[in-house]
Order: C-alpha cells, then sequence, then structure tokens
C-alpha cells in the first residue's frame, strides 16, 4: 500500500513541477514579447553606420563617410605609435600612399558601379579589372610600408604590426583573424 501511495505522490509532484515550469517559461516568453521595438526612421549615417545605412546614400555621402573613417585610424595608429621626430617624415610619406591606396580602390568602385553589366562575360571583366586595379594599389602601399616600417623600433614594430589594416577587428578590438 505505501508503495502504490508513494507512485502516485510521486506522479503528481511530478505533474506540478512540470506545470510550474511551464507557467514560468509561458511569463518569460511574454515578457520578451512585450519588449518596445527598437527606434523607427532612417538608419544613422555616421562612421560606424551599419549596412544598412550603405544603401541609403549617395556616393558623395559613402565617400565621406570613407574619408572620415580612414582620418579616424590614421589619427589612431599615429598615436599608438608614439612617433619620434625623425620618423616624423617617413610617417607622411606612408600617410601618403596610403591615402592614395585608399583612393585608388574606392574610386574604382564608384567608377564601375554605376556601369554594371548584365552579361557573365562582362561581370567577370569587371571583377577582374577590379582586382587588378586592387593588386596594383596594394602594392603600392606594401612599398611605403617597407619604407616606413624599417624606421620604427622594436615597440613600435609590435604596435604596428597589430593595429595596421585590422580587418575583422570592430573598435572593441579583439585579436587578428587566422590565416
Amino acid at each position: 500500500m505505501m508503495d502504490t501511495w508513494m507512485t502516485k505522490k510521486g506522479r503528481s509532484r511530478g505533474w506540478r513541477h512540470g506545470l510550474v515550469a511551464l507557467a514560468l517559461a509561458g511569463a518569460a516568453g511574454a515578457g520578451f514579447a512585450q519588449q518596445p521595438p527598437g527606434p523607427m526612421g532612417p538608419a544613422p549615417m555616421g562612421p560606424g553606420a551599419g549596412p544598412a545605412a550603405r544603401q541609403q546614400m549617395t556616393p558623395e555621402q559613402w565617400r565621406e563617410r570613407m574619408q572620415q573613417r580612414h582620418e579616424a585610424e590614421v589619427k589612431r595608429v599615429e598615436g599608438l605609435l608614439h612617433l619620434r621626430p625623425e620618423q616624423r617624415a617617413a610617417w607622411e610619406e606612408f600617410v601618403a600612399a596610403w591615402d592614395k591606396h585608399r583612393e585608388q580602390f574606392f574610386s574604382y568602385r564608384w567608377d564601375q558601379e554605376n556601369q554594371r553589366t548584365v552579361t557573365a562575360l562582362g561581370r567577370l571583366q569587371q571583377r577582374e579589372e577590379a582586382l587588378t586595379a586592387h593588386l596594383e594599389a596594394v602594392r603600392g602601399l606594401r612599398e611605403a610600408v617597407q619604407k616606413f616600417y624599417i624606421q620604427l623600433d622594436d615597440a613600435q614594430r609590435d604596435v604596428f604590426d597589430r593595429e595596421f589594416l585590422r580587418w575583422g577587428k570592430g573598435p572593441k578590438g579583439g585579436g587578428p583573424r587566422p590565416r
């Protein structure tokens, strides 16, 4: 008799616990559903705006945004390097080459954006031209980096290696992407 009573009581308790868990899950779900929606209106257009902002920008606005981001990155890297006076000339040459690299890359993209062809061969040719232009820009930048890099001491090289062209790293940092 005792075994039957304990079994019934155990099943009853399990059922009640299940019902309480279900009620709590429902209450939690209702709480999440009641959160207010995000702000409405146009996407932010500042330097940290996301990809949706790109679709709402004119080419001139996009260029301005990219220029602002580049200038902020130049200042950030310069501040981290703590350059000595004798390194300033090499830094200025490097920044000029970096600016030229950016301009080559973005000007080709903007020139081609309105001239998209609809044929498969035309798209492949445009892709090849874009990659060639980008490769030329990268080669010019690499030469400038080599000239600047030899001017740096070991501590500055560590900073430069870590911070220059930090693809995939947001403003909070993080490690470099695996190669």
